[in-house]
């Protein structure tokens, strides 16, 4: 039975309320490993001039290259390797969510409601959250409906101090949440959740599918950017999930249900809780009886005085 690696990478259209993606590529282990990162290794990041790694956003940015001795032509090349070694691995498929921010905010608005095991006080659902679990929920189906023999998938993503926390959080939660939806047959997939560098080859083809698949639903792409993203989806198959802005509001409807369920539980507990109001009822009875038998005590006195 065959080990899959899922390789991630989230973006944005640039500002809060703009669409936003959660992709990556999913893979054979021994594939990753054996043929395409050794590849992406020599012919990428080690020809001349060589790099650390291959990030969208700084291999573009004329700073960093300037840097790191990369002309733009260069760069251009770099890319375009880059692309050409996707388009020859035919194992890599392509799996992408995408998400309305904007509309994702009016539903759920700033309120704290997430509250994960081992955490101390709630905090925001973010766009971020909902479309790493519908990645990995995406990733799972998959894998059940075309590959079902797989032992497990092991997924990773980018570190990000403050982000990976989160994430994880969730993923550790993920067994629990599918059987609460009746998936309990995607349980056995699940692997290990990593968060590794920029300079793991594998995030780093995720941050390049992200980058064209994003600009390509924008429609920015032009020049040698467009021919790349022919070159990248050319043949390529796998799920691309748009996620309808209905779902954000049932969500959120769901959310709050919950939480009204939760706080109506609490005058039941407290009822049940009777020893700790009959204590207190008792104790209110003994100071009444004390005032009235203090009361009692100078009436008698009152009258017996001459």
């Amino acid at each position: 039975m065959a080990v899959f690696v899922s390789a991630s990478d989230e973006t944005d259209g640039g500002h809060h309320r703009s669409k936003f993606w959660h992709g990556g590529w999913l893979m054979p282990e021994t594939d990753w490993y054996s043929y395409f990162a050794p590849a992406w290794q020599e012919r990428v990041l080690d020809a001349k001039p060589s790099i650390p790694y291959l990030h969208m956003t700084e291999i573009r940015d004329s700073g960093w290259c300037k840097e790191h001795g990369v002309s733009w032509l260069q760069a251009q090349d770099k890319m375009d390797m880059a692309a050409i070694l996707i388009s020859q691995m035919g194992s890599l498929r392509p799996v992408v969510v995408n998400a309305n921010a904007g509309m994702f905010l009016d539903a759920h608005g700033k309120n704290k409601i997430m509250q994960n095991p081992g955490e101390k006080k709630p905090s925001r659902f973010l766009v971020d959250h909902y479309c790493f679990n519908a990645y990995v929920l995406t990733v799972l189906n998959y894998i059940h409906a075309t590959y079902p023999e797989t032992e497990k998938v092991d997924f990773l993503v980018e570190r990000k101090d403050g982000v990976f926390q989160k994430l994880e959080q969730f993923y550790a939660s993920f067994e629990n949440s599918l059987k609460y939806i009746g998936q309990s047959k995607l349980i056995k997939y699940l692997g290990e959740l990593t968060a590794v560098s920029k300079c793991r080859v594998p995030v780093q083809a995720a941050d390049m599918l992200c980058w064209h698949v994003s600009r390509a639903d924008l429609k920015l792409l032009k020049g040698r950017d467009a021919d790349r993203a022919a070159t990248i989806f050319q043949g390529r198959r796998g799920p691309i999930v748009d996620l309808p802005d209905k779902l954000h509001f049932a969500l959120a409807a769901a959310f709050m249900e919950k939480i009204n369920e939760s706080e109506n539980r609490i005058p039941e507990v407290r009822r049940n809780d009777a020893s700790v109001d009959a204590s207190s009822s008792q104790r209110n009875k003994s100071r009444t009886r004390r005032g009235k038998g203090r009361e009692g005590k100078a009436a008698k006195e009152k009258r017996a005085a001459p």
